[in-house]
């Protein structure tokens, strides 16, 4: 089998190989507050003649100062709208507050949502990819990249209530041996450990962690699996029983795993496994498309980026790409038009969407909705 193309991650910290013959490589909302009740009307009058005293006023300045701080330091980023547009799911919240920290041996990045959880979602990157993509850089957790497509998966997890977990592989891919077991017991302990080992748990895998999710809902009990831009890893035996309901969220231009998934999905249903397809197609790129997905990247940025693949011919008449965005030299291009410098902190990011863009193999929040909808359904 052909290795599937990578995804658009930085290069994680040095780490072994994975050799074993199994290993993945090779498959690539407002919520609403009770409202208060009403004051008399007497009492108003008093508190306006109370606030006339100088020193009343500046206390009231102070507390409201102090209010503001103290809520953008501590409101989570499920609770930070993002931009909009007509794409899909965009640009993700500027605040975060995860933990990192070693679970097992691994690390882990996690953050819980606003309001009590009411699941739990364990996510698993691709090969070459990390947890600090699920996440925007913050003081809590620095060395995160936050990649958009990603970030947005997360925050939308987040405004559901749902607590997100992620897991780092031991190598650069996810493996089907040792680590199907390091990742259930990471699990375990860690839901346990915040008081949520009584929540459904649903999983969630794009690529290497597709297969990596596929074979671990074999070895724990989930609500719900989601597997990305993979077509599975479910062995000659097949699923065993009471395997979850599992949806494929793949791209149809990568006709080969279209077949593969075909036939994962005509399997998964005989063996009486509910399965949901999602499809996600290729997307034209816009002046702002760039802009618009990217939190903090500049609507003049974008539109001489796209300038750029206009004159360059990377894209057709229409908008869409002609080549994958690994594929295109984009980046040379933008060197050569001299401001390589205002890019090159966005190049991760930028490189995610052109992908998303061409629609063959990345990560993708564009359908996020109608995964969280499904999800839920299988929650109780």
């Amino acid at each position: 089998m052909r290795s599937p193309p990578c995804q658009s991650c930085p290069n994680p910290p040095p780490s072994p190989l994975q050799r074993s013959r199994h290993s993945a490589k090779h498959m690539a909302g407002t919520t609403h507050r009770p409202s208060k009740p009403a004051k008399p009307p007497h009492a108003a009058r008093r508190l306006a003649l109370r606030l006339t005293t100088p020193l009343a006023s500046l206390a009231l300045l102070l507390f409201a100062t102090a209010g503001v701080l103290l809520y953008s330091k501590t409101t989570p980023s499920s609770q930070i709208v993002a931009r909009s547009n007509e794409s899909g799911t965009t640009a993700s919240p500027a605040l975060s507050f995860p933990t990192v920290e070693a679970i097992g041996g691994a690390r882990a990045i996690w953050e819980l949502p606003a309001a009590p959880a009411r699941a739990v979602l364990f996510v698993a990157h691709g090969c070459r990819c990390r947890p600090e993509n699920f996440w925007p850089p913050s003081p809590r957790c620095p060395g995160c990249v936050g990649l958009p497509e990603d970030v947005a998966l997360t925050a939308g997890a987040l405004r559901r209530g749902f607590a997100v977990l992620a897991v780092a592989s031991a190598g650069e891919c996810w493996s089907l041996g040792h680590e199907v077991g390091g990742a259930k017991r990471a699990i375990q302990s860690w839901t346990a450990k915040n008081g949520l080992g009584d929540l459904p748990v649903a999983a969630l895998g794009a690529s290497s962690g597709g297969y990596f999710v596929s074979r671990l809902a074999a070895e724990m009990s989930f609500a719900a699996v989601v597997i990305m831009i993979s077509e599975g890893a479910f062995g000659p035996a097949g699923a065993p029983a009471g395997y979850p309901p599992a949806m494929f969220l793949h791209m149809p231009k990568d006709r080969r795993r279209v077949a593969l998934l075909e036939r994962n999905m005509k399997m998964l249903r005989s063996s009486g496994v509910e399965v949901r397809e999602l499809r996600s197609l290729e997307l034209p790129l816009t002046p702002t498309l760039l802009s618009d997905r990217i939190p903090e990247l500049d609507h003049g940025l974008s539109e001489r980026i796209w300038k750029i693949f206009s004159e360059e011919g990377f894209i057709d008449e229409r908008g869409y790409m002609r080549k994958d965005g690994r594929a295109t030299p984009w980046k040379d291009a933008v060197a050569k038009r001299g401001f390589w410098e205002e890019v090159s902190r966005w190049s991760d990011h930028i490189q995610e969407e052109l992908n998303l863009a061409y629609g063959y193999h990345e990560m993708t929040s564009l359908q996020a909705d109608e995964m969280f909808n499904w999800i839920e359904k299988h929650l109780t």
